[in-house]
């Protein structure tokens, strides 16, 4: 089984409440590993956002951010954060006068990571509002979305004595389209390694994160001459790749174009993404148009475990009428980076 990332960050380009709806969750948090080939809780964490009454947020997201490192009960041993991830199982619920989206209408990512130190996101900007037009005026909204959880196999699970329980305390938050929080809740995830069968077997391992700097991504036109001449931002030292095996790359926006809370869009091809690599990294890079289709942006060989580094540049052409034209607010898309064994 491949290890394979999923990151996001949120690019916003700004052209110079509070929500209706409440976030519930609940989960069935234990969870026992008996193999080397690790284990599925297929109804691990289950939210709720619900509310009554006429709604309409589009652009909502869902995070998940692990409050502390997964320690066992005796406080000895730790399990690495990017061993653990979540994947959407269904959707259910009741809106009027069509049904709650469905996960591919609503565009999430099909398995996501825990990380240290960083939110990442289960819904980075959901392609479908939470809408309801009730014909009467209370009529109950109800969207409820079940995650499975994995813990991956590996060799690194004959490192822990049998029996041994690990608990993962993870905080979850609901934000609207301006990103205001609708709730949050935490839970608390038990995993407990039992006696493994199987053999120990080694897999890629491939870690790809973002710098604190770069998670959200913004590009601003503040005057006259930024139309004109285009602008452009560079991150430093942002996009942050560790694997053991020859690796690529790959990068697509989780929307079809940058849209604003009213609804409002600029063509996503507006806007160039180029990586530079940093000091000794020697990765090949591969400048593009963001686009909704995966694009391959990077390849490199072993980092043998060590972290080697890219800057990160989005860029936009001189004079492009698609902007001069367009509104004063607020645009933003959701990038999802990859990496996978190349």
């Amino acid at each position: 089984m491949n290890n394979k990332k999923f990151h996001y960050l949120l690019l916003l380009i700004s052209l110079n409440c509070f929500s209706q709806v409440t976030y519930s969750s609940w989960v069935n948090s234990y969870l026992q590993i008996n193999s080397y080939s690790g284990n599925t809780n297929p109804d691990a964490y289950t939210f709720t956002l619900a509310g009554n009454g006429k709604i309409n947020i589009p652009h909502w997201r869902l995070s998940m951010r692990l409050k502390q490192p997964i320690t066992s009960n005796d406080g000895k041993y730790m399990m690495p954060a990017n061993k653990i991830s979540f994947q959407p199982v269904n959707s259910s619920g009741q809106a009027y006068p069509d049904p709650v989206p469905t996960i591919p209408q609503i565009g999430m990512p099909l398995n996501v990571f825990l990380q240290e130190g960083q939110e990442v996101f289960l819904i980075p900007q959901s392609n479908a509002s939470l809408n309801n037009q009730p014909a009467q005026p209370n009529g109950y909204y109800n969207l409820q979305i079940k995650y499975s959880l994995n813990v991956m196999g590996g060799a690194y699970l004959g490192n822990y004595p049998s029996w041994i329980t690990f608990i993962a305390p993870v905080q979850f938050t609901a934000y609207d389209q301006y990103n205001n929080i609708i709730g949050k809740m935490d839970h608390n995830f038990q995993f407990q390694i039992g006696t493994l069968s199987g053999s120990p077997t080694e897999v890629p391992e491939l870690s790809l994160k973002f710098s604190a700097n770069a998670v959200n991504g913004s590009l601003e036109f503040k005057s006259i001459e930024d139309y004109i001449k285009g602008v452009s931002v560079t991150y430093s030292n942002a996009l942050i790749v560790s694997s053991n095996t020859n690796y690529q790359i790959k990068l697509k926006s989780l929307q079809g174009q940058f849209n604003s809370p009213k609804g409002n869009s600029i063509p996503l091809e507006t806007v160039k993404m180029t990586l530079s690599p940093v000091s000794d990294n020697k990765g090949n890079v591969y400048p593009v148009l963001l686009s909704a289709s995966p694009q391959l942006i990077a390849t490199g060989s072993s980092t043998k475990g060590s972290n080697v580094y890219y800057d990160i540049k989005y860029s936009t052409n001189a004079g492009d009428e698609r902007f001069i034209n367009a509104r004063t607010e607020e645009y933003s898309t959701t990038l999802q980076y990859e990496i996978i064994p190349q």
